[in-house]
Order: structure tokens, then C-alpha cells, then sequence
């Protein structure tokens, strides 16, 4: 029986993987902003196989459309001559897959978008304390009454041990 799977196996008709089939053309810059040359990135399958995919290689085409869809590509199916360009989640509707490509394009959109959040609020938070003195002003913490300065909506104030400590729970006497 072993002898029998084996010789369909050998006698079926090997295409290329799937993931080969998928490229990405991107254009290249130079410092003056005019085209220097066109770049395609594939996944680098060179594999033949009897399936739809090598083995791993679903994986890696899933990895290749989120890169390539976080990166706002148009991704082109080569279809054995019919070309096919769309972006990378209209081509992976049609794997079982669809769903994480989605997932992890927002996921990584979001993070990006987090993280120019964040860089944006630090170099607000810089400006800000280079334009705004430290004003020293009496203000109520709790019940004690603190001698300190003022910036923007945080107050540093020294405490009765002399550690120097940081609120933005606070009322100005």
C-alpha cells in the first residue's frame, strides 16, 4: 500500500508553490526625489510541489502580504501569464489565512500610529518645558501645604524627608 501512495505521489503533476507567484514592484528614489531604478521583492520561493504550497510557505506568503500591505505595496499574482495587482488583503481572501493578514496589517498600522503618538507627545512635552519657565508657587498636596514649581500641570515640591517628589494632584495657595 506504502509503494502504491508513493508512486502517485512521485507520478503527480509538481507546479510551483504558491507563494512564488507573488511580487511586489517598488520604486526607488534618489536624494533629489527622482526615480533611480524599480525594485521587485518577492518571498524567494524557487520550490515545485504537487500542492497548493511547499511546506511553511503558507506562512511565509502570509508574512510577505502583511510586510507588504503595513507598506502600502499594490501586490501583482503572476496566474501563469495574467497578472493580477491588488492590495495584499484583497489576495489573501481566498486563503484561510485572510483573517491574520487583516489582523496583522491593523495591528501593525496601529502600532506605527501609537508610536508617532508618542514621539509626537515627547517633542510637545520638550517644547513645552523649554517655553515655560518653572514658576515657584506654595500649593496644597494632601494637607500639607509645599513650596515648589510649577510646569505645565505637574508639580515638584521637596518633601519634609527632602526627596524631591513630582504631583499633579495639587492646589495652588
Amino acid at each position: 500500500m506504502a509503494a502504491n501512495t508513493t508512486a502517485k505521489k512521485a507520478a503527480a503533476e509538481q507546479t510551483r508553490c504558491e507563494c512564488s507567484r507573488y511580487s511586489v514592484l517598488v520604486n526607488l528614489r534618489d536624494d533629489n526625489g527622482d526615480l533611480a531604478w524599480d525594485e521587485e521583492l518577492t518571498t524567494g520561493c524557487t520550490a515545485t510541489t504537487a500542492r497548493v504550497f511547499a511546506p511553511g510557505h503558507d506562512a511565509k506568503l502570509k508574512s510577505a502580504l502583511i510586510r507588504w500591505g503595513v507598506e502600502g505595496h499594490d501586490v501583482t499574482r503572476d496566474g501563469d501569464g495574467v497578472n493580477t495587482t491588488a492590495d495584499a488583503e484583497t489576495h489573501a481572501v481566498k486563503f484561510i489565512f485572510a483573517n491574520m493578514v487583516a489582523a496583522g496589517i491593523k495591528r501593525a498600522k496601529d502600532k506605527a500610529a501609537a508610536k508617532a503618538e508618542r514621539a509626537a507627545a515627547r517633542a510637545a512635552k520638550k517644547v513645552a518645558a523649554k517655553v515655560e519657565p518653572a514658576i515657584e508657587v506654595t500649593a496644597k498636596v494632601g494637607r500639607w501645604e509645599r513650596v515648589g514649581t510649577v510646569q505645565g500641570d505637574t508639580f515638584t515640591y521637596t518633601d519634609a524627608k527632602g526627596a524631591t517628589k513630582t504631583t499633579t494632584k495639587f492646589q495652588l495657595i
